[in-house]
């Protein structure tokens, strides 16, 4: 089979320098700094297992919060050209919220979850409109290797935006947060400019559809309804297992400092390994290779509940070590062909309005895994086996991406 080049131009790299930008939000402030942020602030009042439950909660209320907003305003973005517009509307939200951190109390634990929750959902929002971008930029040809090529470039800003954090980590405490935060906030902030000043946007005159026509018409194309079930099952246990990383890290006695070396480590595993399931896509196809990270996902989840199992520290770090591996792996090439995968069965006139509903489970969402980990902290006391239990929705959401027809598959 032919190689597929892109045909690299101004709004193609404008788009790809977006999600090194909001990458420092979703490494630093999402997954590690916050959740130690919100640790520490509720540490004497709320156990382990309540702070880790309360994490996923607030994260999960964010993506429902973040689809809501993104139904609503998709159909108007496809209808007006102003998905570019609601980019910057919801990253300057999403920018404030990060800011906020700095002059919040430390003793108002409930403070840092509702800004937590107006970040995530912003980032989450956000995301919805720039992936909606993707068939405006591009031909369907590019979008595998464009697709991986933009969550490649995301672990690269994700890894310079975490370098001088890690060099902060002797400050007295709330000021390395201070100052973390700002560097998320200023790099969002400033890598979000060259998408604003290269991406036009050319197709004009769609029809305005409103949200009742908009899941009226997703409920009439079952390839697309087959396909949102899929992602949905896989995906959201792949934003669960990344955002419970830092307060699980946390209950299994894992230190700061080795979280913070594996971070670091997660970021370089994951530009080669993403730009691999770009390549290998090409030989095997999108879907085979989701397959294939699909059972790294479950191998995971085995993994975490046998450290969940074990007493001895030195045996629980070393599989924490080979779980962090695994996610640097598969995570961006997941969700990069995930995106270009679903580029290929919607129509570009109506992306903004269908990747609206695509990003209720989109990029780091999670609505039903923080769910399994309230349930199990409630019942077991040990949030780990909430991981343990997306082993289900993986293997659903794998056979039903089974079922899905995609447009190139008369061509392998």
């Amino acid at each position: 089979m032919a190689q597929n080049k892109i045909n690299f131009n101004a709004p193609k790299i404008g788009w790809l320098l977006y999600d090194p930008a909001n990458s420092a939000y979703a490494l630093l402030v999402r997954t590690l700094y916050a959740p130690i942020f919100f640790s520490l602030c509720a540490k004497d009042i709320l156990s382990q297992a309540q702070i880790t439950s309360s994490w996923a909660m607030t994260a999960s209320a964010a993506g429902l919060l973040a689809g809501v907003i993104s139904v609503l305003c998709g159909p108007v973005a496809d209808a007006k050209c102003k998905r570019k517009l609601m980019l910057l509307i919801f990253s300057l939200l999403g920018i404030l919220s990060i800011l906020t951190y700095t002059i919040l109390p430390h003793n108002n634990f409930r403070a840092i979850l509702l800004v937590s929750l107006i970040g995530i959902a912003s980032f989450m929002a956000a995301n919805s409109f720039y992936d909606s971008l993707l068939p405006v930029i591009s031909a369907p040809a590019e979008r595998d290797k464009l697709s991986t090529l933009g969550y490649a470039s995301g672990y690269v800003g994700g890894l310079l935006a975490f370098i001088p954090c890690f060099f902060l980590r002797n400050m007295e405490t709330f000021s390395m947060f201070n100052a973390v935060f700002f560097i998320a906030a200023v790099w969002w902030a400033v890598g979000t400019v060259p998408l604003l000043c290269t991406v036009r946007e050319t197709t004009a005159g769609a029809k305005y559809h409103s949200l009742k026509s908009t899941f009226k018409y997703i409920w009439h194309d079952k390839n697309i309804l087959c396909y949102l079930a899929a992602y949905f099952l896989f995906i959201d246990g792949v934003g669960t297992i990344l955002l419970a990383a830092t307060p699980l890290a946390s209950g299994l006695q894992i230190s700061s400092e080795l979280l913070l070396v594996t971070i670091l480590a997660l970021q370089l595993i994951g530009l080669p390994f993403t730009l691999l399931y770009g390549y290998l896509a090409e030989k095997f196809s999108a879907r085979t290779m989701i397959w294939c990270a699909i059972a790294v996902y479950v191998l995971i989840a085995v993994l975490t509940t046998i450290m969940a199992l074990l007493d001895d520290l030195m045996v629980r770090q070393i599989l924490f070590g080979a779980v962090a591996f695994l996610v640097g792996t598969s995570q961006g090439g997941i969700q990069s062909l995930s995106r270009s995968l679903y580029s290929k069965i919607i129509p570009p006139a109506r992306s903004a309005e269908l990747f609206s509903v695509y990003n209720i489970f989109g990029k780091f969402t999670t609505i039903v895994g923080p769910v399994f980990i309230y349930i199990a902290t409630k019942f077991s006391g040990r949030a780990e086996f909430g991981i343990t239990m997306l082993i289900v929705p993986f293997l659903l959401g794998a056979w039903l991406l089974g079922r899905v027809k995609l447009p190139d598959e008369s061509s392998r």
